[in-house]
């Protein structure tokens, strides 16, 4: 009987495990969620966080469970192409240290639509605020995804009624410590799920290695004669290194809401700007690992399609060993979904409904039309007889579970990335990116620009992706910023637009 029950228990390890990590989890929400009491604690915290805390939530925010998996086949799939591919994906990063001591006249903001606010007014504002919103569902239903094929992996049945509802009881974990916690809550709860995957993807490595059973230097020679590991193989002018190109581009040029939430979060630029550095350096070390593990498992066995990388590797390694692999999967899911829900908070309780408060609607006063403004007048005393607070803790569920609605729909980890990429980098990068170099635009101006990349990404998709394949986010956003400049230099602008010196930092 003693014997039974053991054999049961080892085999059920890793669901176990991962119930005790998700019980961690909510406890260490839990025990910061009561000390938010306003929106400012609950956006940006008390601005005095640790540097090394803030690494730790920027590197969890911005390694999502999608990156694990994802570079793990495609490596295997597409060699060196995915390789340069993984390593430029986190540009971004770097990219945001320099323009991180650009942040002086913006470090006080709660969000990053309220910066292009400051700038460009209320109506860009909003819009910026539903691209972010829309772009983070996007990416946070990748994030559910990522969490039910961890969690499959765990629950050794042939019913999945199982596997989607421990998905969403995880999912609804996370909405919870989100939604009451805040940014102190989302913070302490990445550092726990950044230490828990740094500790084990190092791991993951070493025992691929284990795996082959051959030394470095026969593994290097085999990978060497590998036609897809070659430069050769990579450099040279064909239909697949354009489409790379575009989509390093796009991800490059994806400075989003919840990064820059960081930089609010810090007490000073120069605080953001080494928290930065720091992520650049370490992201490198991490995927540098995910690549070489990715090439031990093509080295034990090179012949799989993409769909068979992960259930080989979860078939050829101990118990403990998988329970830790679904671990390290959640927390990176976990900690990336918790940071957007609560970007997509702020900017629905302080953006939108402060653009929303400074428009002055003349159909509300108009009696004609009144069934059709009566929704939209309750609406305006709704939004303002309610606390900011417990709509951003609405707006926490509200756009949780419309995530897992588009994760249900949509399975495609790739697809998904680039619909996040594709909703926000054309509208809102090129403007931004001005207003940190000192331009002051109007809000006709910047909207101009907005509209432009819009209607270009629908154009770029609808007649030249087809042909292509090549996404067009960031030359969308190229039209966006030289569409604004245009307007600027050819229309008439109220004074003080143009642009002004950086500041001293």
């Amino acid at each position: 009987m003693n014997n039974l029950f053991l054999m049961l228990l080892f085999d059920q390890l890793p669901l176990c495990m991962v119930m005790i990590f998700l019980i961690v989890t909510l406890l260490v929400g839990l025990y910061y969620s009561d000390k938010t009491t306003t929106l400012r604690a609950y956006a940006v915290g008390d601005k005095q966080f640790s540097t090394l805390t803030l690494v730790a939530t920027t590197l969890a925010t911005s390694w999502g469970g999608g990156q694990l998996v994802r570079d793990v086949e495609q490596v295997y799939d597409r060699g060196l192409y995915w390789m340069i591919f993984s390593c430029l994906s986190f540009a971004d990063v770097w990219i945001l240290i320099p323009l991180s001591l650009r942040m002086g006249g913006f470090i006080q903001h709660f969000s990053m639509p309220e910066s292009m606010g400051s700038v460009y007014g209320k109506y860009p504002r909003f819009i910026t605020a539903l691209a972010g919103i829309a772009s983070s569902i996007a990416i946070i239903a990748s994030q559910i995804n990522v969490m039910s094929l961890a969690i499959s992996k765990c629950i050794e049945t042939e019913q999945p009624i199982y596997i989607g509802c421990t998905t969403v009881a995880a999912a609804l974990i996370l909405i919870f410590y989100s939604t009451f916690g805040g940014i102190r809550a989302v913070t302490f709860t990445d550092v726990l799920q950044f230490v828990t995957f740094s500790a084990v993807i190092p791991l993951f490595t070493w025992f691929m290695f284990r795996q082959t059973g051959k030394s470095i230097n026969d593994i290097a020679i085999f990978i060497h004669n590998q036609p897809k590991f070659q430069f050769s193989y990579v450099f040279h002018f064909d239909r697949n290194l354009f489409i790379m190109l575009s989509m390093v581009l796009g991800i490059m040029a994806a400075i989003d809401p919840t990064t820059m939430q960081r930089i609010y979060m810090a007490s000073s630029p120069r605080q953001a700007n080494k928290v930065f550095l720091y992520s650049g350096l370490f992201s490198f070390l991490m995927i540098g690992c995910i690549i070489v593990a990715s090439l031990f498992v093509f080295v034990s066995m090179p012949t799989l399609s993409t769909a068979e990388v992960w259930p080989y590797i979860m078939n050829h390694i101990p118990s403990v060993f998988k329970g830790c692999i679904c671990i390290s999967l959640l927390a990176m899911t976990m900690s990336t979904a918790d940071s957007k829900l609560n970007t997509c908070s702020v900017m629905v309780s302080h953006d939108i409904v402060e653009s929303i408060k400074q428009c002055n609607i003349p159909l509300f006063q108009s009696s004609s039309l009144r069934f059709m403004v009566q929704p939209l007048q309750w609406l305006a005393r709704l939004i303002e007889n309610t606390s900011p607070i417990w709509l951003a803790r609405l707006t926490s569920i509200v756009v949780g579970l419309c995530a897992m609605l588009l994760a249900f729909c949509c399975k495609d980890l790739l697809a998904l990335l680039m619909l996040a990429i594709a909703l926000y980098v054309p509208i809102v990068t090129a403007p931004f990116v001005l207003a940190l170099f000192g331009f002051r635009g109007s809000s006709q101006t910047a909207l101009i620009g907005m509209i432009t990349g819009i209607v270009a990404i629908l154009a770029w998709n609808r007649w030249i992706k087809p042909i292509t394949g090549m996404d067009g986010s960031f030359f969308c956003m190229l039209a966006n910023g030289l569409a604004m400049l245009a307007a600027h230099y050819l229309l008439p602008q109220p004074a003080g637009t143009g642009w002004v010196s950086p500041d001293q930092t």
